[in-house]
């Protein structure tokens, strides 16, 4: 009878370990590889990709800048027509409590501060024209600021104010009358406001003396011409809102 003793029960030491080059750690190779050593320079953008970058860029803002600038002016020409709407409705609101409108600032207008006290028929009466000068003007000062307001009065009215001590005496635009401005009633009504229009200007410069037949005597200077987006959100004339 065979006799096993415990050494001959178990396996041979050498089969219970693993070989040694699972053991070992993996070996990473310390030598450069031949895209590392490319030089910086071939990895960078070259001068044409560049170039092209800065001409993609160049044509987007000479598309986009213009586009913007037409938009913030009608913007403008938008606020100013809103403007003139809600002075136009406190004005028509006056004249039905007091069966007149307000009378004029002076030589240069601006909105009455009558429609706004007693009774407030606007909360202010300063509201700035988008289109007047960023600079002080040099006679005007601030007024030059704030949309124009002319009450027409007919001569004759004209002849009264002016032998009321104190009275606020009208521009030569708000009398309808030979000399100063003929017709201006059947041409406004009771009250014309005026904004300058994105060309900045009250008057036009190039407005031609007497070549208006409702204006023969050429005292408008050419503050009638209407603005018309028509020819371009950048000409000339003011925007205009009168009582007809």
């Amino acid at each position: 009878m065979t006799t096993h003793t415990a050494n001959s029960l178990q396996p041979p030491l050498s089969s219970l370990r693993p070989p040694l080059s699972s053991l070992r750690s993996p070996v990473y190779s310390l030598k450069p590889t031949a895209s590392s050593l490319q030089p910086l320079s071939r990895r960078a953008f070259t001068l044409i990709e560049l170039l092209i970058v800065v001409a993609i860029i160049a044509i987007l803002a000479a598309i986009a800048v213009p586009n913007f600038l037409e938009a913030q002016v009608r913007a403008k020409v938008s606020r100013a027509r809103s403007d003139q709407r809600a002075i136009a409705t406190g004005l028509e609101a006056y004249a039905v409590d007091r069966n007149h409108y307000p009378p004029n600032d002076g030589v240069y207008n601006v909105v009455p501060v009558e429609i706004t006290t007693p009774v407030a028929y606007l909360t202010s009466s300063l509201l700035v024209d988008p289109f007047s000068d960023k600079e002080r003007h040099p006679v005007y000062g601030e007024l030059a600021r704030f949309y124009t307001y002319t009450g027409i009065v007919s001569y004759e009215e004209f002849l009264s104010l002016g032998s009321q001590p104190g009275a606020k005496m009208p521009p030569v635009e708000a009398v309808d009358g030979a000399g100063f401005n003929p017709n201006a009633l059947a041409k406004y009504g009771r009250w014309r406001l005026v904004s300058n229009g994105p060309d900045r200007r009250y008057s036009d410069p190039d407005y031609v003396f007497g070549s208006d037949p409702l204006d023969p005597n050429g005292v408008l200077l050419g503050s009638d011409v209407p603005y018309d987006a028509t020819n371009g959100t950048q000409s000339k004339g003011n925007i205009l809102r009168t009582q007809k």
